[in-house]
């Protein structure tokens, strides 16, 4: 049984003006679906703008889905609220992408690790303390930052609390929005490294967002690619260089520093911006910036479609 399931997700959002008598929406999520199994780390990829964000809220019921429905071992979540949508919620964290807009200023980080423990009626005091203790210590923190406040802290430091804080409640699954896109390089892979580590000692599952491919292959055990609102391709991190199909991930991965991609990779950086999503192009999304664009892409959409064991790809020239 897959520990997180996303069926048929929709999410739109209204948008000013009107088109033929019917108001604007921005599709943002337009009919996903994808699945994480116990212990696994998926990652999610696209430009910034391509909904992977909004997945991943609506993943943990931070946002209400148009359609479609989330399952948590095989139940659903996306339809609980309330009571139910609390007891759920513990079991799945989420962890953003800025550690400053996500951890209260005004609290010092103890308070902010002991939070979802004391939300939940968890131990005494005395054990929430100790708890604290434990997962400062486990995502390499000080004791003396426990008295500190947010901005005292390095950006480093305060990812590490907003980690330390997600894992307070022992979840299965962690959310990962852009964790590390706000840090120097460097930081970026102390983070990576202890996310890394986690997820190998703790036996956790990520959803693992970011636009970046090089750090999502760093992690992940299946990479989804997202473009305007749909996935156009799932596989295997192993066999992303040799055998990416889709013309979009092709050029993702000829953008990566040191990638030797296969397949004729096109030469040229991805031309253009991506389009509305209030008026996305009839048939394939991608047609208007793909380099292998054909008639057929431009009236039919393709389908997300199996071409081998654990790869997927949407795309007419794919297969």
């Amino acid at each position: 049984m897959s520990l997180l399931e996303i069926e048929g997700m929709v999410k739109y959002y209204p948008a000013g003006g009107f088109t033929c008598g019917r108001r604007q929406v921005v599709r943002a999520v337009d009919g996903v679906n994808l699945a994480v199994a116990p212990g696994e780390v998926l990652g999610l990829v696209g430009e910034s703008g391509c909904g992977k964000s909004t997945l991943g809220r609506l993943a943990v019921g931070l946002e209400e889905p148009t359609a479609g429905c989330v399952r948590f071992l095989g139940r659903e979540i996306s339809s609980r609220s309330g009571k139910e949508l609390r007891a759920a919620r513990r079991h799945f964290q989420i962890i953003f992408q800025d550690p400053t807009a996500s951890l209260d200023p005004r609290w010092p980080v103890g308070s902010l690790i002991a939070e979802p423990l004391l939300n939940y009626r968890v131990g005494t005091k005395a054990d929430r303390a100790r708890r604290v203790g434990e997962l400062m210590e486990l995502v390499g923190l000080e004791p003396l930052h426990a008295g500190s406040y947010p901005h005292e802290l390095s950006g480093g430091q305060r990812q590490r609390v907003s980690i330390a804080r997600a894992l307070a409640l022992n979840p299965s699954l962690i959310v990962c929005d852009e964790p590390v896109s706000s840090l120097d390089v460097s930081i970026r892979a102390q983070i990576l490294n202890l996310l890394r580590d986690l997820k190998e000692s703790m036996g956790l599952a990520y959803l693992f967002i970011s636009h970046d491919l090089a750090a999502v292959s760093y992690l992940s055990d299946r990479v989804a690619v997202m473009y305007l609102g749909k996935i156009v391709e799932v596989i295997r991190t192993g066999q992303l260089l040799k055998d990416a199909r889709h013309p979009y991930t092709r050029t993702l991965l000829a953008a990566v520093p040191g990638a030797s991609p296969g397949r004729g990779l096109p030469p040229a950086p991805l031309a253009g911006d991506p389009p509305d999503p209030r008026n996305p192009p009839a048939g394939c999304r991608f047609h208007p910036r793909c380099p292998e664009a054909a008639e057929v892409c431009r009236r039919k959409e393709p389908t997300l479609a199996a071409i081998a064991e654990e790869h997927q790809v949407a795309c007419h020239f794919g297969g």
